[in-house]
C-alpha cells in the first residue's frame, strides 16, 4: 500500500473515491435532503396555465358579501346550477358538519348532475410495510346523507415536506377505503380515461405563481354575474382563496403562499397534459457523485492548479446548466447539492494533500508572501494565530489604490524582460514605502497596487500616514523617472486614490485558501478616486472623508463635486498636493485662483469662471483648469437644467 500511495495519480484517485463514497452515504441517508429540495425549488419557472381550468374563488369579496363560514349549503347548490355548462365541477371544500336539513338536501339534489367531484380528507394515517395507510377520513356522503354513487369523490391531502413546502402528492391511498386523489378523479371524468399513477409519492408540476389561473369570485357566480357560456366545456374548481381560512401553502415556485385549490389546478393540468416531474433515481445519482469526484481528481492531477480550477468550476457550472435547462424541462430533477459537494470536497482534499506533500513549494510561496506584507503584520499574526481564522470585522481604515498611466503604450515599446524589470523596480520601491509606514499591501493587480492603513493593527493616524506615504511615493517616482531617462528607458506617471472610512477587514476565502483583505463601499470609492486622476491630470485624489481628517496637516485643493459610477450620492473630491506650509507663493496663488473659478462654476457664472481658470493657467499649466474651461464653454452653448447642483456625473470607472 505505501508504494501505491507514493504514486500521485493513485493517491488522487483513492482520495476522490473515498470522498465520493462518503457523499453517496450521506445522500442515501437523506442528510441534506431539505437543502437539496430548496435548491431544486429554484428551477421552477412560470410557464403556461391552460385556459380549460377556471377557479371559482371563495375570496374576501365573497366572505364580505355572503358572510363567514359556515354558509348555507344552498349557496353551493345555486353556484353549481349556474355552472351547468361546465364539463367538470371540482369542489375543494370539506363538508364535515350537518347544517340545515333543507339546505343540505338542496345541495344533495344539485350533485346529481353527474359532473361534480367532491372532496374528502384523510385525517389520520399509519404506515404498514413502508406504505402510507389512510386510517380515518371525512366524506361529504356522511354529512349530506347522499349516496356515494350520486357523485364522485377524491381525497385532497397533499404531502408537506419537513420544511413546510408542498412539493408532492400521493395518487392513491389504501386504508379503511381505497380512493384516488381529487385531481385524478377530475381528469378521469373529464377525459373518460382513468390515469394509473400508482401509489408512490409524485412531484407536483407548478405552472405559474399564485393567481396564475383564471379566478372568478364565488359571489359573482352565485349572483349569476358571469355568463354561463363562459364556463362551457371547462374544468371548474371551487375552493377557498381568502387567507382568512388559512387554506394556502408554501410552494416551490413562489415565496407567496398558494391556495390549496390552485395547487389542485396545477395537478389537474399536469395529469391532463401528462407533464410530470420525477426525482433522479438513487443509482444514477450515486454514479454521478462518483464520476464527478474521480473527474475532479483527474483534472487536478493532469493540469496546473489554476487551469484545473477553471476546468473544475466549468464542470460544476455545466452540470448546473444541464440540470436547470435540459433535465428539469424534460421532467427529471437531478441532484445538485451532492455532486457539487463531491466536487468541492475532492478539490479541497486533493489541494490540501498536494500542498502538504510539496513542502519546498509551500515554503517558497510563504517566503514570497512575506515580502509583500508588513513585518509588523506577520509578527502580530505569529503572536495571535487566531487572527488567521476566516471572517472579518468592521474597521476604520484608509484605503489606497494606485495605477500606472500609459502602461499599455510603454509595454508595447519594451521587450518583455525590460518591462518586467521596470515594473518590478517600480513596485519594489512603492511597496517598501507602504511597508515602512506600517501599511498593508493587499494585492497587486497587474501594474496597480491596493493597500490600506489601520488594520490589522490599530493606527489612529491612518489617514495622515496614508497621505504622507502617497506623497513620498510620488516623490520617489520622480527620482525613478530621472534614473530611467538617463538609462534611455521610457518613464510613466501614476494616479493615486485615497478614501477613509469603515470597511470589513479580515481573512476572506475558504478554510484552505484565503487573503487578508478589505471589502465594502469605501474600498470601491477609493478605487474610483484613483481612476479620476486621468480626467483631471492629477497624481493624488482624496475623498471628502479623508480631507476632513487631514486638512490641517496637508496642502489640498478642492477639485470638483462628482457622482462616480455605481454611486447615487455625489461627493466632493480634493487633490493632495504636499505637506502643510510646503507650497511656494506662486502655487498658493494658483490654488486660490482655481478655487475661485470653481466656486463661480458651481454658481453657473460661466464667463467669470473661465476668466479665473485662465488666470490660474498663467501660473501653472493645470489640466483640471482646462477641463473646467471646456465645461463652462459647453454650458454656455448648452445650459444645464435649472436644478443643476454642480455635480459632474462620471459615466466610466
Amino acid at each position: 500500500m505505501p508504494g501505491i500511495l507514493k504514486n500521485k495519480l493513485t493517491k488522487t484517485l483513492l482520495i476522490s473515491l473515498f470522498i465520493s463514497i462518503i457523499v453517496a452515504l450521506l445522500m442515501t441517508a437523506g442528510f441534506l435532503n431539505t437543502w437539496e429540495s430548496k435548491i431544486s425549488d429554484a428551477f421552477y419557472s412560470p410557464s403556461n396555465p391552460i385556459d380549460e381550468i377556471v377557479i371559482v374563488a371563495i375570496d374576501d369579496n365573497s366572505f364580505s358579501k355572503l358572510g363567514m363560514f359556515p354558509w348555507p349549503r344552498n349557496y353551493y347548490a345555486n353556484v353549481i346550477e349556474n355552472l351547468n355548462q361546465s364539463s367538470i365541477i371540482g369542489i375543494d371544500i370539506i363538508f364535515d358538519l350537518t347544517t340545515n336539513t333543507e339546505n343540505d338536501s338542496n345541495l344533495a339534489d344539485s350533485l346529481k348532475t353527474d359532473n361534480v367531484v367532491m372532496a374528502m380528507e384523510y385525517t389520520s394515517f399509519s404506515h404498514k410495510n413502508g406504505e402510507l395507510i389512510g386510517e380515518t377520513l371525512l366524506k361529504p356522503n356522511d354529512v349530506l346523507g347522499v349516496p356515494g354513487e350520486d357523485f364522485d369523490i377524491g381525497f385532497v391531502n397533499l404531502y408537506q415536506d419537513s420544511d413546510g413546502v408542498i412539493r408532492s402528492f400521493i395518487p392513491q391511498l389504501s386504508g379503511i377505503e381505497d380512493h384516488e386523489h381529487f385531481s385524478i378523479v377530475i381528469v378521469s371524468k373529464y377525459t373518460g380515461i382513468s390515469p394509473d399513477l400508482g401509489s408512490n409519492r409524485m412531484l407536483i408540476k407548478f405552472y405559474e405563481e399564485p393567481n396564475g389561473y383564471d379566478y372568478i369570485s364565488f359571489y359573482d357566480v352565485y349572483n349569476n354575474n358571469i355568463p354561463p357560456s363562459y364556463f362551457e366545456g371547462k374544468i371548474v374548481l371551487i375552493g377557498v382563496t381568502s387567507p382568512i381560512e388559512h387554506d394556502d401553502y408554501v410552494v416551490p415556485i413562489s415565496n407567496n403562499a398558494m391556495p390549496g385549490v390552485e395547487i389542485h389546478a396545477n395537478l389537474v393540468q399536469s395529469i391532463l397534459t401528462k407533464d410530470f416531474l420525477y426525482y433522479q433515481d438513487d443509482v444514477s445519482s450515486i454514479g454521478i457523485v462518483i464520476l464527478f469526484a474521480l473527474l475532479t481528481g483527474f483534472l487536478l492531477f493532469k493540469f496546473k492548479m489554476h487551469i484545473a480550477t477553471i476546468l473544475v468550476v466549468l464542470l460544476a457550472i455545466a452540470y448546473i446548466f444541464f440540470s436547470v435547462i435540459y433535465s428539469f424541462d424534460s421532467g427529471i430533477i437531478l441532484n445538485i447539492l451532492y455532486p457539487l459537494l463531491s466536487i468541492s470536497l475532492v478539490y479541497i482534499a486533493v489541494v490540501v494533500v498536494y500542498y502538504r506533500t510539496e513542502e519546498k513549494t509551500r515554503k517558497w510561496i510563504t517566503s514570497v508572501f512575506g515580502k509583500y506584507v508588513s513585518p509588523v503584520v506577520i509578527d502580530n499574526l505569529i503572536r495571535n494565530p487566531d487572527m488567521i481564522n476566516l471572517g472579518g470585522a468592521k474597521r476604520n481604515i484608509t484605503i489606497f489604490f494606485s495605477d500606472i498611466r500609459g502602461f499599455t503604450s510603454i509595454s508595447e515599446r519594451l521587450e518583455p524582460e525590460e518591462l518586467v524589470h521596470l515594473l518590478n523596480e517600480y513596485l519594489t520601491e512603492m511597496t517598501s514605502i507602504i511597508i515602512k509606514d506600517q501599511g498593508l499591501v493587499d494585492k497587486y493587480m497587474g501594474d496597480a497596487i491596493m493597500a490600506f492603513w489601520g488594520a490589522p493593527l490599530d493606527k489612529p493616524d491612518h489617514a495622515e500616514t496614508a497621505c504622507s506615504s502617497s506623497l513620498e511615493m510620488v516623490e520617489k517616482l520622480r527620482e525613478l523617472q530621472k534614473k530611467w531617462k538617463n538609462e534611455g528607458i521610457p518613464s510613466f506617471d501614476i494616479g493615486i486614490g485615497l478614501n477613509s472610512g469603515d470597511a470589513i477587514v479580515g481573512n476572506m476565502g475558504s478554510s484552505t485558501r484565503f487573503d487578508y483583505t478589505a471589502m465594502g463601499d469605501n474600498v470601491n470609492l477609493a478605487s474610483r478616486m484613483e481612476g479620476l486622476n486621468k480626467l483631471y491630470g492629477t497624481n493624488i485624489i482624496i475623498t471628502e472623508k479623508t480631507y476632513k481628517i487631514v486638512k490641517d496637516t496637508f496642502e489640498i485643493r478642492k477639485l470638483d463635486a462628482v457622482k462616480v459610477k455605481g454611486k447615487q450620492k455625489p461627493i466632493l473630491i480634493y487633490e493632495l498636493l504636499s505637506k502643510k506650509d510646503n507650497l511656494s507663493k506662486k502655487q498658493q496663488d494658483f490654488i486660490k485662483l482655481f478655487e475661485e473659478g470653481l466656486e463661480l462654476y458651481f454658481k453657473k457664472k460661466w464667463n467669470p469662471a473661465i476668466k479665473s481658470f485662465n488666470e490660474a493657467l498663467k501660473l501653472s499649466d493645470d489640466s483640471a483648469s482646462h477641463v473646467f474651461i471646456k465645461r463652462c464653454q459647453n454650458f454656455i452653448k448648452n445650459p444645464p437644467p435649472k436644478d443643476w447642483d454642480g455635480v459632474w456625473e462620471m459615466k466610466t470607472k
